[in-house]
C-alpha cells in the first residue's frame, strides 16, 4: 500500500507539536527555578519560554476553527517560510553565518532549540492549513504514545544540554578557586617573608634599626621576584629608606592619593593588603602589603609597604578547559582586572557584562581575611557548540521517531481499516449488498450444525432472461435490476435466516427450521415480487424467476447437498418455461448425476477415439437411385450404443460439440478420401450452431478439405433451423461456403420459426423436412396437403427437398410422383457403419 499522510497522522502530528511546545516552555521555567543566575548561560531562554509557550496556546486555538479552503493555497508558501527561518538558525548554529549582537545567537543551546522551535511552529502551521478538519482527541492510544515519544526525548535533550552547561559553569568556577589559591599561595609565601622581617626588627636596638632594615629590604626584593619595591614608614608616614622601583613608584604620585594614605594612616597590628588602583593602568600593576613594625626599645611605629607586581600572583599555565573562560579579579564594581596578564587596564563591570553574554561569579578569601569577588566569563564556545549540534541530534532523533511511529501506527490503522474493507468485500456483495457464496457457505453450515433435527430448507432463485439486459441496456443497468431484484427478495424472504447473491443472477435463501406452507407461500411472494417492473433511469424493465426449492430433516444431508438439490429444482423448473418454482426429488438429481456421468464418459470417449460414424442413404423419390448419405456420429460405450439423444444435448451443453464436430468431419472425410464409391455421392455432415457461432469453423472445413483432396461439391453441411434465424455472421459464412461449392441444407424444417421470405433469402439449397410431417402420409388430409405445400414451395424456391421418416413401402412409392424431392427413412436403410454401407452401394450400383 503507498504511504500517504491522512487525517489521523495529521492529527497526532498537530498534537504533538502542541505538546512540544508547552515541554519547552515548562523546562524553560523551571530550569529559571532551578538555576537562577548561577549558570554560564540557560538551555531554553525566557524569551523561547514565552514564544514557545504562545505557539502552543496558537495552535490551540486555530485548531478549531475550520480555516477557509482558499488558505490551503498558502500551505506551500507558510511551509518555505518556515524552513527559510530554520536554516538561517541552523547556519549560525553550525557557523556558516556570523552570530548577530543579540545574546540569543551567542548561546549554542538556545540557537538550537530555537531552530526546532521555528521549524515545529510552521510546520504546525502548514498542517493546520493542509488538513482542516482535525480533532485533538487526547484520549487515544497512539496519540499519548506519541506525545511520550516527544516528552521523553525533550527530557533527555533538556538533561544532557543542562548537564553540560552545568559542567562548564563548574570549570569557570574552578578556575576562580585555582586562581585564589595561586594567589593565596604566593601572599602567604609573603607574609612569612615578611612576618621574618618584621620579628628582627622589632628587636633591634634604635641606631642599628635603619641600617639593618635597609639591608632587609634590598635583601628581600633581591630574594622574590614578585616584589618590586619596599618603603619604611615612620609613625608619621615620613619615608626612612626606600627601594628604587620605590622612589620611581613614588615621584609619579602612585602613592599621593588620599585613598592610600588613608590606607597606611590606619591602625593596625596585623599584615595588610590592598591594590593600588592608581597603577592598574600602568605596566606594573601593584599589590600593596603593609607590615606594622613596633621597636620593642622605644616603643617607636614604623609601618613597610611591600610593593608586589600583580602579573606574578598567577601562573599563565592552565589546562585546555580553562581557557574557555577569561576570569577578572574585582576591587569594586568599577575596578576588575584581568588575571590573564593580557592587559594593564581596569575595567568595570558594567563593561564586562556588555562585552561578555555569559560568565559566572565567586567570592574567594585571600589571606583568611579578604573576601574578594571574582568573574570569569565565556570567551571561546567552539566546545559548547559542538556539543549544542551533537545534543541537537536528539531532537531530530525523536522528531523522527516519533513520526515514523505515528506513521506506522497510521499505516498499521489502515491497513486494519482496508483488512475490515476487504473482509466485507469478501463476505458481502458490492452490488446487492448481500453474503458471497462462502459466507453463506459458512454461516449456514454454523446454523445447521446448531439445530439439529431441524426442517431444513433453501430456495435457490435465478432471473429468468438476465443476460440479454446486460448485453442490450449495459451492465450498469443489469446491476440496479441486481440490486432492487434483491432487495426484493430480502423484503419477501422475511423468514429465511440466511440470504446471499449466489453467482451472476442466482440467489439462495437458507432457511435453519421452517414449515412447507410457510415456505411454499413465501416462495410464491417472492417470484411474484420479482415479476413486477424494474423502473430504472426511465426505463420499464420486465422480468421473471425461477425458484428451487429443496428440504430436508436429516443431518446428513449437508448445506451444501441441500443448496445443490435446490439448484437442480430450479434448473427443472426453469426447463418447463420459467416463472415459477419447483420442490427437489430424487429422481431430479438421478437424471443430473447421469448427465455428469455421460459427459466425463463422453469427453474419455473423444480422448480415446472411441466414437464411430455410421451413414444413412438417401434416395431419389421418382426412381429411388441412391444420391447421397448422411453421416451420423455414434457412441458404443460397454457394447451398447448410447442414443444421440442423449449425448449430444449434453455435449452442446458443455461446449464438448466443438471436439466431437472435429472428429467428425475428420473421420467423415478420411471414409471419403479411402472409398471411391462413397466418393461418387454427395455426404451430409451435421454441424452443430455453436460451430458455426464461432469464427474458426470455416478456415478449418476448408483445411480439412484441401488435407483429404476433396471437392466442396461433394459435401453438404446440414444445420438447424435456429441457425438460419441468426443473420449476420453465420449467414455471411454460408454464403462463403456455398459460393465454394458446398451444398447447404437446413435440416428439421417445418419445426422452427423461420418464415418463407427468410427462407428464399438464405444460401440453402437443400430443405430437409421433418419426419413429424410424413406420419400418415398415406390417408388424405391436411397433413398430406400441408406436406404437398411444403415440398412445392422447395420446388419453386428451387431448392431440393429431403423427406425423412419414410418408415413404409406406401410412403415411398406416395413421393414417387415428385421431381427433384429426396427420400431418407427406415425403410430403405437404418444407418450403416461404412463398410456396410460400401457393400449396400456397390449392391445398388449392379442392379440393373
Amino acid at each position: 500500500m503507498p504511504f500517504t499522510f491522512t487525517q489521523s497522522a495529521a492529527n497526532k502530528t498537530y498534537a504533538s507539536l502542541i505538546i512540544f511546545f508547552v515541554w519547552v516552555g515548562l523546562l524553560g521555567v523551571f530550569e529559571r527555578l532551578l538555576t537562577a543566575d548561577s549558570q554560564l548561560m540557560s538551555v531554553i531562554p525566557m524569551l523561547l519560554v514565552f514564544v514557545s509557550l504562545a505557539f502552543a496556546v496558537i495552535l490551540l486555538l486555530i485548531a478549531s476553527h475550520r480555516s477557509p479552503p482558499r488558505l490551503t493555497r498558502l500551505c506551500p508558501y507558510v511551509t518555505a517560510l518556515g524552513f527559510i527561518a530554520f536554516l538561517y538558525l541552523q547556519a549560525i548554529l553550525w557557523g556558516l553565518l556570523p552570530k548577530p549582537e543579540p545574546d540569543l545567537f551567542r548561546n549554542p543551546f538556545n540557537l538550537a532549540i530555537a531552530a526546532i522551535v521555528v521549524l515545529a511552529f510552521f510546520s504546525g502551521l502548514a498542517v493546520r492549513l493542509r488538513y482542516p478538519d482535525l480533532d485533538l482527541d487526547v484520549s487515544r492510544p497512539t496519540l499519548i504514545t506519541a506525545a511520550g515519544i516527544v516528552s521523553i526525548g525533550v527530557l533527555v535533550w533538556f538533561s544532557i544540554s543542562f548537564s553540560s552547561i552545568n559542567q562548564h559553569s563548574d570549570n569557570a568556577r574552578q578556575k576562580i578557586q585555582l586562581i585564589g589559591s595561586m594567589i593565596n599561595e604566593k601572599l602567604d609565601d609573603q607574609q612569612k617573608a615578611l612576618g621574618r622581617i618584621k620579628s628582627r626588627l622589632d628587636n633591634l636596638d634604635a641606631e642599628a634599626f635603619v641600617t639593618v632594615s635597609a639591608i632587609d629590604m634590598a635583601r628581600y626584593i633581591e630574594d622574590y621576584e614578585i616584589i618590586e619595591g619596599m618603603i619604611l614608614y615612620d609613625d608619621k608616614l615620613n619615608i626612612v629608606s626606600d627601594s628604587e622601583f620605590a622612589k620611581s613608584f613614588n615621584r609619579q604620585g602612585l602613592l599621593d592619593s588620599t585613598a592610600v594614605e588613608d590606607w597606611l594612616a590606619e591602625p593596625a597590628e596585623q599584615i595588610r593588603l590592598a591594590a593600588n588602583a592608581a597603577s592598574m593602568e600602568t605596566s606594573v600593576p601593584v599589590i600593596m602589603v603593609s607590615i606594622p613594625i613596633v621597636h620593642s626599645q622605644n616603643e617607636e611605629k614604623y609601618q613597610i609597604l611591600a610593593l608586589l607586581d600583580m602579573n606574578d600572583l598567577v601562573a599563565r599555565d592552565y589546562v585546555d578547559y580553562l581557557d574557555m573562560v577569561r576570569t577578572y579579579m574585582s576591587f569594586g564594581p568599577q575596578t576588575l582586572i584581568s588575571m590573564h596578564g593580557e592587559s594593564n587596564k581596569t575595567v568595570t563591570l558594567a563593561q564586562l557584562q556588555d562585552r561578555y553574554a555569559h560568565g559566572v561569579s565567586a567570592t574567594v578569601r585571600l589571606l583568611n581575611s579578604i573576601d574578594h569577588t571574582f568573574y570569569s566569563f565565556m570567551v571561546d564556545y567552539s566546545k559548547l557548540e559542538t556539543t549544542a549540534r551533537f545534543y541537537q541530534l536528539m531532537l531530530w532523533l525523536t522528531a523522527a521517531f516519533a513520526m515514523i511511529f505515528i506513521v506506522m501506527a497510521d499505516t498499521k490503522k489502515q491497513l486494519r481499516v482496508e483488512s475490515r474493507k476487504l473482509a466485507l468485500m469478501a463476505r458481502f456483495d458490492d452490488i446487492t449488498g448481500l453474503l458471497r457464496r462462502d459466507a453463506f457457505n459458512q454461516q449456514s453450515t454454523e446454523l445447521s450444525l446448531a439445530c439439529e433435527g431441524c426442517r431444513r430448507a433453501a430456495i435457490f432463485v435465478n432471473l429468468d432472461g438476465f443476460n440479454p439486459i446486460n448485453d442490450s441496456l449495459g451492465h450498469n443497468i443489469g446491476d440496479q435490476v441486481l440490486f432492487q431484484a434483491a432487495k426484493r427478495i430480502q423484503e419477501n424472504g422475511k423468514f429465511s435466516d440466511v440470504i446471499a447473491r449466489f453467482s451472476n443472477d442466482e440467489f439462495i435463501l437458507y432457511y435453519k427450521d421452517t414449515v412447507a406452507y410457510q415456505l411454499k407461500k413465501e416462495v410464491q411472494s417472492i417470484l411474484h415480487a420479482l415479476a413486477e417492473v424494474y423502473h430504472i433511469d426511465g426505463l420499464e424493465i420486465h422480468l421473471t424467476a425461477s425458484a428451487g426449492v429443496a428440504v430436508s430433516c436429516q443431518m446428513s444431508v449437508s448445506t451444501e447437498t441441500l443448496v445443490q438439490q435446490a439448484d437442480i429444482a430450479m434448473s427443472v423448473a426453469k426447463k418447463t418455461g420459467g416463472n415459477q418454482y419447483c420442490f427437489f426429488q430424487q429422481p431430479m438429481s438421478d437424471q443430473f448425476e447421469k448427465r455428469v456421468r455421460l459427459r466425463n464418459q463422453l469427453q474419455s470417449a473423444m480422448n480415446n477415439d472411441q466414437l464411430e460414424v455410421f451413414y444413412q442413404p438417401i434416395y431419389r423419390a421418382s426412381d429411388h437411385k441412391l444420391v447421397s448419405v448422411e453421416s451420423l456420429v455414434r457412441w458404443r460405450l460397454n457394447g451398447d450404443f448410447i442414443s444421440p439423444a442423449d449425448f449430444i444435448p449434453i455435449a452442446e451443453d458443455t461446449g464438448q460439440v466443438m471436439q466431437l464436430g472435429e472428429q467428425v468431419v475428420k473421420k467423415v472425410f478420411k471414409d471419403i478420401s479411402e472409398n471411391p464409391d462413397l466418393q461418387a455421392l454427395t455426404v451430409a455432415i451435421n454441424v452443430s450452431p455453436q460451430q458455426f457461432q464461432r469464427g474458426e469453423f470455416g478456415p478449418f472445413l476448408l483445411r480439412q478439405v484441401d488435407n483429404f483432396n476433396l471437392k466442396p461439391g461433394q459435401l453438404t453441411l446440414e444445420l438447424t433451423e435456429t441457425v438460419e434465424l441468426d443473420e449476420g455472421s453465420i449467414e455471411k459464412l454460408l454464403q462463403s461456403l456455398r459460393d465454394k461449392g458446398f451444398h447447404i441444407a437446413i435440416d428439421d424444417f417445418g419445426t422452427g420459426f423461420s418464415s418463407l421470405s427468410y427462407l428464399s433469402r438464405q444460401p440453402a439449397d437443400i430443405v430437409k423436412i421433418d419426419r413429424a410431417f410424413t406420419f400418415g402420409i398415406e390417408s388424405e388430409g391436411s397433413d398430406r396437403d400441408l406436406l404437398e405445400a411444403m415440398i412445392n414451395m422447395c420446388h419453386k424456391l428451387d431448392k431440393t427437398a429431403v423427406v425423412e421418416g419414410i418408415e413404409t413401402e406406401s410412403s415411398a412409392e406416395f413421393f414417387s410422383k415428385f421431381s427433384n424431392l429426396r427420400l431418407q427413412g427406415y425403410y430403405f436403410s437404418k444407418p450403416l457403419p461404412v463398410n456396410d454401407l460400401i457393400t449396400l452401394i456397390q449392391a445398388h450400383n449392379d442392379k440393373p
